[in-house]
């Protein structure tokens, strides 16, 4: 199969092409004009490589080996993860048949952005076979990862491959925290890097590593991720109206809102449940430790608590005031907010330290405005990372005067 590879960076940019085949297994993107491209693309398969930070790559699991229910269940399974309405997002979906995990992987992009990219390539006589995340044709071998950082003119981002569907866009800088969990499920044998491994994060630096060109791309890694092509049932709306006849379609409509009735009392029985185990005391203290250790395995979730805060002061020589009040002040807080999603809780020296994920920025505003109003807490967003769907940062907590944290840290000292 012989192969052109498009990089698109924007509508505006002149496009980048490679040439791939059985008989060329690595290539060179060189810039280009799209008369040139046109050109070119005659007798070939033509792929298209889209900004990966347009598309949202993930997983779920879904029961069914059917595509159908998959792609009708898909949406709704990670409507609370996308910060956009499921209705404007198109979504692709692969699932391997030969496991029985009923593990799904997702790419997710904008409708609309899809679509005017669609119509400029259309504009310009070109008809893509297949439509990819540009993360998704970095360099690919099984248990090895590919890290390729790239100057924007502003700031140094990391582009990750995890594995042939899997990977993510990040600041340089916060490459360290967005690895961590991938670290913990599996480490990669050999890191494929163009820069040299004594820039790569500490956890990095003692692994293997082969240098690679910013620009080079192989036949293999290219074409392992065709089966999560984004053009894979995709479909304009047509939004002109059309002639139905909807008496033929009740009984079908009455089934379908019968389902959705039973659908939604289950959603609100579970949602009622779930709301009257978190007012339990206990339930809060589980909780708080699936967020400091997520990887731990809980037998006696406050015994355990009790054992880290001792295994902690012992390491730092010197006693460390407990961080409860705080999260005391902060966890009802944080549940009035179930769009902010928490991911890693640190504390040192009468603060904590979280990394939050937000829809947006404003959000984190808000709940930085209430925690002073309401709970008397000092919030700062120390650092934030803005990708096409969400908002991760790390703000640091602190008591203010007059808080139950600062009122049981005080009454501490006066007891000793």
């Amino acid at each position: 199969m012989q192969l052109i590879i498009i990089k698109m960076k924007g509508l505006s940019e002149s496009p980048e092409y490679a040439l791939l085949g059985k008989r060329q297994q690595q290539g060179t993107f060189v810039p280009s004009d799209w008369k040139n491209v046109r050109s070119l693309s005659r007798g070939r398969k033509v792929v298209i490589l889209l900004n990966s930070n347009e598309v949202v790559l993930s997983s779920a699991v879904i029961p069914s080996k059917n595509r159908k229910q998959l792609l009708q269940a898909i949406p709704y399974a990670l409507e609370d993860t996308l910060a956009e309405d499921i209705e404007d997002l198109h979504f692709a979906v692969h699932q391997d048949n030969k496991n029985d995990d009923n593990k799904s992987q997702v790419a997710v992009i904008n409708r609309s952005v899809f679509i005017n990219t669609l119509d400029f390539l259309k504009s310009k006589g070109i008809s893509p076979h297949y439509a990819l995340p540009e993360i998704l044709t970095q360099k690919y071998e099984a248990d090895a990862w590919s890290i390729l950082f790239e100057n924007d003119g502003q700031s140094i981002f990391a582009s990750t491959r995890l594995n042939q569907f899997e990977g993510f866009v990040c600041d340089q800088n916060m490459l360290d925290m967005f690895i961590s969990e991938a670290l913990d499920e599996q480490l990669p044998n050999t890191i494929y890097c163009n820069t040299k491994s004594d820039n790569l994060p500490e956890q990095l630096q003692q692994l293997p590593s082969s240098y690679i060109e910013s620009n080079a791309i192989d036949y293999n890694s290219a074409i392992s991720a065709f089966s999560l092509n984004l053009l894979t049932g995709f479909v304009r709306h047509n939004k002109q109206a059309s002639t139905v006849n909807w008496k033929a379609w009740r009984p079908v409509m009455l089934i379908g809102g019968m389902l959705a009735s039973i659908w939604m009392g289950i959603f609100f029985w579970q949602n009622n449940l779930l709301k009257n185990q978190s007012e339990q005391l206990n339930s809060q203290i589980v909780q708080v430790y699936k967020d400091t250790f997520p990887n731990g395995r809980i037998v006696d979730a406050a015994a355990q608590m009790n054992s880290a805060l001792s295994k902690l002061r012992a390491n730092a020589g010197q006693t460390i005031e407990s961080p409860l009040p705080l999260i005391a002040d902060v966890g009802p807080l944080l549940k009035e907010y179930k769009d902010l999603v928490l991911s890693e809780l640190r504390y040192q020296e009468n603060q904590l330290s979280m990394t939050i994920e937000s829809p947006n920025l404003t959000l984190l505003e808000t709940f930085k405005n209430d925690a002073a109003e309401k709970n008397r807490l000092k919030i700062e967003i120390k650092d934030s990372t803005t990708t096409a769907n969400k908002v991760k940062a790390i703000i640091l907590i602190s008591p203010l005067p007059n808080s139950t944290a600062k009122t049981e840290t005080t009454n501490k000292q006066g007891e000793s």
